[in-house]
Formats: structure tokens, sequence, C-alpha cells
């Protein structure tokens, strides 16, 4: 009886962990924006090539920069 409650729990925190795809259908299309495109910080546009969107919290969108 312990051995199935541990094998439950196992099997329930494999599948919290599974990642999951974006809500936008296939999990293999990611936009990339381009170094110096406008960009949010939440990825909502898109990834960064250079790796980091530089944002101000007041402003809408930033600009796509390669991090250093």
């Amino acid at each position: 009886m312990r051995f199935s409650i541990l094998a439950t729990l196992a099997l329930l925190g494999v599948a919290i962990a599974m990642p999951q795809q974006p809500e936008g259908g296939k999990g293999d299309e990611v936009k990339t924006i381009p170094v110096g495109a406008p960009c949010t910080k939440d990825g909502s546009m898109g990834i960064c090539e250079g790796g980091f969107c530089l944002q101000d919290e007041k402003d809408s969108q930033g600009t796509c920069q390669t991090q250093n």
C-alpha cells in the first residue's frame, strides 16, 4: 500500500513538471526579434535574438539588445 501511494505521488510530480506548449499552437514556432527592434519584456512580441529586452517599467515596449 505504501508503494502505491509513493508511485502515485511520483507520477503526479512528473505530470506537473512536464513542459507545456504555448497557447499559440505548435511549440516549434518561436518568433525571434532582431537586435534593435521593439520588444516587450514579457516576450509577447517574440524572443530577442540578443537575449535581452531593455524596457523601462513605464514604457509599453523596449528595444532588443545583446546580453553583455
